[in-house]
């Protein structure tokens, strides 16, 4: 009986260190994905998430990525905030304590700022889909970086086309009443007075609304040239677009940030005619690398579920992963100082960090989005608007 227990534990201790324990594979690095996957700003949410899960899998596949001579492949760990910072703050405990992940992205201006007191009091590098202009971004958070063009930046490109193209010299804001949508009215400010026009009117809503008449009648009392939504999410967006036009607003209107196109003709019908659109990238694959990964999206999640801002989405996975194999470290501080001098490739071209000038410390994406005007039902596509670099670095 000795004999054959001595044996069996033999057998186990052979099991667990032999060549079957070398074949589990490579270590897992979590990455914490806090997002709106509920509510009204899950049409951001949802597809963002996609687009880093689907990234951080084709770099599994490809064997994933070496530091010091071991083995690491990346394993995504979501969570839905729904847009509510208190949210977000239950979340980002359970990925950093109960999961212990490495690093974070988090969706949301308000969100993240919710957030950053955890990460910086565990040393947590992060990377996020959000705004909160220089509340998030500076000098005092060396770990935070934003994985998406600014709306600063959005202001920069697009108010100068709007000028010269359909010579607007007043215009109103709405956003939502939050930290996200304050700061999205400073960047409106520091756009505007780039262009030499004046804000006339600055409204705020409180997220989840569904009627804006009242807002509206406000603005409209005022006559803008513009209306632009700035951070407000894709449905109210939409809602705020459909509703201008039910109550006679006929200039130009701007959906500002992260609109999503079948939504907006899902909502707005008509109404949509002439609106302008900014968004993350083309809304049909322009070159092989997005042709690449828009095949592999429908192979996974269907034609039906596909969103443009995936392409964005995409890229922050090997800029994190490109990062760390040059740092050979998985410290927050040599990520980082690696990620502040990084050029990597993503489906919408050669992308790098910068915004020293703007927020002291270069952690924005330096980013160019796509410029749509609808037409006849159809999102209709105007170029890549560039930006003036010398006002951010």
């Amino acid at each position: 009986m000795k004999l054959r227990l001595l044996l069996l534990i033999a057998a186990i201790v052979l099991i667990a260190t032999g060549p079957q324990a070398q074949a589990a594979g490579p270590a897992k690095v979590k990455l914490g994905a806090l997002m709106a996957l509920s509510g009204p700003a899950a049409p951001w949410g949802i597809p963002i998430l996609r687009g880093v899960e689907l990234a951080a899998e084709e770099v599994n596949k490809q064997g994933g990525f070496k530091v010091k001579g071991k083995s690491y492949e990346w394993d995504v760990r979501s969570y839905d905030h729904k847009y509510v910072p208190a949210e977000a703050i239950k979340a980002a405990n359970k990925v950093i304590y109960s999961d212990r992940a490495k690093f974070l992205s988090i969706m949301g201006g308000s969100p993240t700022l919710a957030v950053i007191p955890l990460m910086k009091e565990n040393n947590i590098l992060s990377l996020n889909f959000a705004s909160g202009g220089k509340k998030v971004t500076n000098p005092d958070n060396p770990l935070v970086f934003r994985y998406n063009a600014s709306v600063e930046i959005m202001y920069l490109s697009v108010l100068p086309y709007l000028v010269k193209n359909e010579g607007i010299k007043t215009m109103a804001t709405i956003t939502p009443d939050d930290a996200t949508g304050h700061s999205g009215l400073n960047a409106a400010k520091l756009g505007a007075s780039h262009s030499h026009l004046e804000i006339i009117s600055a409204e705020f809503f409180e997220r989840g609304s569904k009627d804006f008449s009242s807002l509206l009648t406000r603005v409209l009392a005022k006559k803008p040239d513009l209306i632009e939504t700035s951070l407000t999410d894709p449905t109210s967006a939409s809602l705020i677009l459909k509703q201008a036009r039910e109550q006679g607003y006929k200039g130009i209107f701007l959906l500002s940030w992260g609109a999503v196109p079948e939504q907006v003709l899902k909502i707005a019908g008509p109404h949509a005619e002439k609106a302008y659109m900014y968004v993350s990238a083309p809304v049909k694959p322009e070159n092989d690398y997005q042709k690449r990964v828009y095949e592999a999206f429908v192979k996974k999640w269907g034609e039906k579920n596909w969103d443009n801002i995936i392409y964005m989405a995409y890229g922050l996975v090997p800029a994190l992963t490109e990062a760390i194999v040059a740092a050979q470290s998985f410290e927050p501080e040599a990520v980082a100082k690696k990620l502040e001098s990084l050029e990597w490739e993503t489906p919408t071209g050669r992308l790098s960090f910068g915004g020293a000038k703007l927020f002291g410390i270069k952690r924005e994406l330096l980013y160019k989005g796509a410029f749509y005007q609808f037409r006849e039902g159809t999102p209709g596509f105007l170029g890549i608007l560039d930006y003036p670099a010398e006002a951010l670095d």
